[in-house]
């Protein structure tokens, strides 16, 4: 999607959002009393990812969902053993609020497990749910769900998060599912050497499966208890199709079914893939698709105020920058135009993660204990005080 269709679609995605939520999560027009926690996690995305978002939309008088919130405050992301995190290590200690080092899942420094946030909802009776644009058995969603010393072994992890029964799973990584000697859905082959086909299997133990956006729009939310949609092979193509926002919004007409509550963790995984590439277009495009999603679970929380809504980052990428002048500087992307026809223009200083910290905003149930700056592993802390 194009900057310029952007605000087009954020306007008609408020509309939809609106005057669409209520036949599933806000037919009530109640809160449950029970509370809920829904984790925004924009992969990469640093401060300067979300001004740049925020000037393309709206403009510089303009305001994002995400920004949208009464409590700011930021995250220190280094990891055991290194500054610079990695995505593997910094959604590990939010997950259970346990440091470990750069590339382990669900584990501390030393190896032993560590029981995370979503595993805790779970044995609370809570219904739970991972949402991401990347594999699904990629390192963020992974650290909610898996333990594993080594986020590579992606296969591993796809059985460990079946093995995990989280009731929603949302986003790509159909390989990781199949046997090499199988093809679903998408062209690839699968790369599972076990001879194992997890999607029949999760079938077999009551999941709805889905690959394509219109089997993904006729899903019940009324009647599915669980659902497993993969619609990529590896991450999912842009334009995501389904979008994050209807992900996510399906998603929580599902799990605010539950009695107990929910927790879901909804993942903006590319915003650092395009960091990565310096791909400003993309960084754009992806974190205001983001704020898409936040907006879903804001209108949600506004009426369901037992609902703690937290957006923030693993880590940044790129030394990204932005600024009303150019700078000359041969990688420079732009100019990209605000709503009125501002120029603005974006920079980078490396194309690998930093050790800066990232921005925390956040409404709702003990939203108060995330202003000023604190490691990481205390937004596990502080979803934890939301559900004892």
């Amino acid at each position: 999607m194009k900057i310029a269709e952007l605000r087009y679609f954020g306007l008609l995605l408020s509309i939809v959002v609106v005057f669409g939520f209520g036949s599933d999560a806000l037919k009530s027009g109640t809160s449950s009393g029970t509370n809920s926690i829904i984790l925004f996690i924009g992969d990469g995305m640093g401060d300067a990812h979300r001004l740049a978002a925020k000037w393309a939309a709206v403009g510089k008088t303009g305001i994002l969902s995400m920004d949208d919130m009464p409590t700011k405050g930021w995250a220190k992301t280094g990891s055991a053993n290194n500054p610079v995190t990695d995505s593997a290590a910094a959604a590990t200690a939010m997950a259970s609020g346990v440091k470990t080092n750069n590339g382990v899942i669900g584990m501390d420094a030393d190896l032993n497990l560590v029981t995370t946030i979503l595993e805790r909802a779970k044995r609370r009776g809570k219904m739970v749910g991972l949402v991401t644009t990347t594999q699904i058995s990629h390192a963020t969603p992974a650290a909610f769900a898996a333990h594993i010393a080594d986020r590579n072994l992606m296969t591993d992890i796809a059985e460990q998060v079946m093995d995990a029964e989280v009731d929603v799973l949302l986003g790509g990584g159909e390989d990781e599912f199949l046997p090499t000697t199988e093809i679903g859905c998408f062209p690839e082959a699968g790369e599972r050497r076990d001879g194992r086909n997890l999607i029949n299997e999760a079938l077999s133990a009551g999941y709805t499966f889905v690959c394509d956006p219109t089997a993904f729009s006729a899903v019940d939310t009324l009647s599915t208890v669980r659902l497993l949609g993969l619609f990529a092979d590896e991450g999912m193509t842009r334009p995501f199709s389904p979008t994050l926002a209807e992900m996510t919004k399906k998603t929580i007409a599902i799990l605010s079914k539950s009695n107990e509550g929910f927790f879901l963790m909804v993942e903006g995984g590319q915003i650092d893939w395009a960091g990565h590439s310096k791909d400003a277009e993309n960084v754009i495009s992806d974190t205001v698709d983001l704020d898409n999603s936040v907006r879903v679970a804001l209108d949600y929380a506004a009426v369901n105020n037992d609902t703690l809504v937290i957006v923030t980052a693993d880590h940044e990428t790129g030394g990204m920058s932005v600024s009303l002048s150019s700078s000359g500087a041969p990688d420079e992307d732009g100019p990209f135009a605000m709503p009125d026809g501002t120029k603005f223009y974006v920079n980078w200083s490396t194309t690998g993660h930093t050790s800066s910290d990232v921005p925390v905003t956040s409404m709702g149930p003990s939203s108060d204990m995330l202003t000023g700056i604190h490691e990481n592993t205390y937004l596990f802390d502080v979803m934890l005080s939301v559900f004892d």
